[in-house]
């Protein structure tokens, strides 16, 4: 699992723990996913960037 940090446009920050994640394009969001689940979906509107982190998350 990995950490990917999620910088909004409003200056906002958030991190998650997901497995990967895709764009999609009808929802127009950016959704992370965990064992096939979607666990988070960020706004494409509102998101200035997403950074993938190289430490793995446990647990």
């Amino acid at each position: 699992m990995a950490r990917y940090e999620i910088n909004y446009l409003d200056g906002n920050t958030e991190h998650v723990a997901a497995d990967g994640v895709e764009y999609d394009n009808d929802a127009r969001d950016y959704t992370f996913f965990t064992d096939g689940k979607a666990v988070a979906l960020a706004p494409v509107a509102n998101v200035r960037s997403i950074h993938r982190q190289d430490t793995a998350v446990t647990g």
